[in-house]
């Protein structure tokens, strides 16, 4: 019984990967867009005054082929390395700035993608600090009978 559910397992994620339409990355740009309207609805009611127009988000730990493009008002950028990062964005890296960090776990069924909202300085060459934000978690759940992925739950909340 346990190979059986592995085998269907491993078949749903090569479905995510292997589709043209990509329902990986769709389930992510959706998820990180849901997660942007969400932390701009603070702005409209007046709880945060940060700068809501433009985002980063953390490149590490997405696919490796991720359609990057596809987003607009969006910086990707890699952690890994800080002085590979352009000067302009190392000198917002010294001020602060505001990071989303994306995170994908596959169970039974279930794939489960959770965004969190840090805020990130460099505070030295190539040492940051990273503070604990809010987060939301996208839950998807594979329908064998549609034959795709369907958003299940979602929820979301901060420190």
């Amino acid at each position: 019984m346990k190979k059986t559910a592995i085998i269907i397992v491993l078949f749903m994620f090569s479905q995510l990967k292997g589709q043209a339409n990509n329902q990986l990355d769709e389930m992510i740009i959706s998820s990180i867009n849901s997660y942007i309207t969400w932390k701009n609805s603070f702005v409209k009611r007046g709880i945060n005054v940060r700068d809501t127009c433009h985002y980063y988000v953390c490149k590490d730990g997405l696919p490796a082929d991720f359609l990057y493009e596809s987003m607009q008002n969006v910086t990707f950028l890699s952690l890994h390395n800080c002085n590979g990062l352009s000067k302009s964005l190392q000198k917002e890296l010294k001020k602060g700035i505001d990071v989303c960090f994306v995170w994908l776990k596959l169970t039974d069924r279930q794939l489960v993608i959770s965004i969190g909202g840090r805020s990130v300085k460099l505070i030295k060459k190539n040492n940051l600090g990273i503070s604990i934000g809010d987060w939301s978690i996208f839950t998807y759940e594979y329908s064998c009978e549609k034959q795709k992925w369907l958003l299940a739950n979602t929820e979301c909340g901060g420190i």
